[in-house]
């Protein structure tokens, strides 16, 4: 999908899930947890047996408007209690018992600008902010988007002027360093300085974000995206969720950056006519222990909620409540669905990539979960966005958009009943190159993606039957 925007937010150290989202009604819950369990009187109760840390008061509006939607235990099979392996295995999507020094955002990356090493985009494919580890953004090829360790030092570049010492060595401070840093990780980055600062210029916040470090990766984030920047990852990262003591404190106020940055955004991005562009996922390596320890807190554990957030989210509760008797063998919490299951939905149902393509970049084939919109998920969905309402009276192939065209164009079909339909397209000699559909579908509007890296520069012929019709149009791949 063009234009669609996911932001994920990475909660470094493993959130204690049970906490977040509470299993109020179970009594096994305030047993396992005497002092730091949160009581029923003071969380945000979601449903009859559910409620929010009530930290997260911030996320309530979202909550209501289904605009939330709350995986529970999400995790991977034979959990690693390591920080470090288990973030790596976020990161790659791999197996536990295997190690891949790709991320799988660049894997994505990469099969959508299939070219960039010697065909950059125009734009930054991706932009992680608040980390130096660039597993997420290491491929095969190279480094698919730009990397800022501090949002302080980028919020300088981005609202100042960086023309002035570009040409100079970077000052001798911390930013300094991780100027260089940055200079250093790809000459992509600074190709793009001039492409976001321009767009840091011509943006703007609507609100008044908290002053704490995911605030200020947030509001970066909409500012570039109101100044007209298109690029379809942010990274983000908030640190600290490692709460082996003092957690109801500590949680309490981690919770509350959170809940207040997250809210802020959404906020701002309605604002600015955004909303329905952007979704934003939470991720971390694991979660905690089910029973508390001897210091307040709560060791590494394994199951955990994730949440995502945006307009085209469905709204809810997904999975079941955890359950408190029944433990895997390090007597940690049992997972439902494989974190991998997340970045297949969000690769098919938001970025509308085909299975195929998902398999290949996560190794396996993975269930997604109907977590978006599905009126807005149009490989399989009748289209009801711009103006195409409802069913046409003929069968009908759009031009594509754009064209000439690398690395995707799109276009849109109409069927007017519920009928086999067969797209190809085919070179100037007339080979079939590719067949991207071949399907019996409902009546209603589609849309298409046609990516070009199986393509050489030319033209080609695109040729839709159904029922009796046959449409052709051109596109033109440049390369």
């Amino acid at each position: 999908g063009q234009n669609r925007i996911l932001v994920i937010l990475n909660l470094g150290g493993g959130n204690d899930g049970l906490n977040t989202v509470i299993p109020f009604e179970d009594d096994e819950y305030y047993n396992l947890r005497p002092t730091i369990a949160i009581p029923q009187n003071e969380l945000l109760e979601i449903t009859e047996t559910l409620g929010l840390h009530p930290a997260l008061a911030p996320l309530m509006d979202l909550w209501n408007d289904e605009n939330m939607a709350i995986i529970q235990n999400v995790g991977y099979d034979q959990q690693d209690l390591s920080h470090f392996r288990s973030t790596d295995i976020w990161r790659s999507g791999s197996d536990v018992d295997q190690i891949i020094s790709t991320g799988w955002v660049a894997r994505y990356l990469e099969t959508l600008y299939s070219d960039y090493v010697n065909n950059p985009p125009e734009e930054p494919m991706a932009l992680q902010q608040g980390s130096t580890d660039g597993l997420l953004l290491t491929g095969n090829e190279g480094v698919p988007g730009v990397i800022v360790d501090d949002p302080s030092v980028f919020y300088n570049l981005v609202n100042e002027t960086y023309e002035s010492d570009y040409n100079n060595d970077p000052p001798e401070t911390a930013g300094g360093n991780e100027l260089s840093f940055v200079r250093q990780i790809d000459n992509n980055s600074f190709a793009y300085a001039g492409v976001i600062q321009a767009a840091a210029e011509a943006g703007q916040n609507t609100v008044e974000y908290p002053n704490n470090d995911v605030g200020t990766q947030l509001s970066i984030i909409a500012k570039l995206l109101s100044g007209g920047l298109y690029t379809p990852i942010f990274l983000t990262h908030h640190y600290g969720f490692d709460t082996h003591n003092n957690q109801l404190n500590d949680h309490n106020n981690l919770l509350t950056v959170l809940s207040s940055s997250i809210g802020t955004f959404f906020q701002d991005l309605e604002n600015l006519g955004l909303r329905d562009r952007v979704i934003l996922l939470t991720t971390s390596e694991f979660g905690r222990r089910p029973f508390e320890n001897g210091s307040d807190g709560t060791d590494h554990g394994a199951g955990a909620p994730q949440l995502l957030f945006g307009s085209k989210v469905k709204g809810g509760i997904y999975g079941s409540n955890p359950n408190l008797t029944d433990f895997d063998n390090n007597a940690n919490l049992l997972h439902e669905f494989d974190f991998r299951q997340l970045y297949a939905t969000l690769m098919t149902q938001w970025f509308e990539l085909e299975q195929q393509e998902v398999e290949n970049i996560l190794f396996h084939p993975f269930e997604p979960l109907p977590l978006i919109d599905n009126r807005f998920s149009l490989n399989s969905d009748p289209i009801h966005r711009e103006g195409l309402m409802g069913i046409p009276d003929d069968y009908i192939l759009s031009g594509a958009y754009p064209n000439p065209f690398n690395p995707v164009t799109r276009l849109t079909y109409g069927l007017k009943q519920n009928t086999l339909v067969d797209i190809r397209v085919f070179d100037i000699k007339g080979r079939e190159i590719l067949h991207p559909v071949h399907d019996i579908k409902p009546a209603g509007y589609f849309r298409l993606s046609l990516n070009s890296r199986s393509l050489s520069s030319g033209t080609y012929t695109v040729v839709m039957r159904a029922g009796d019709a046959v449409r052709k149009t051109n596109i033109t791949v440049v390369k």
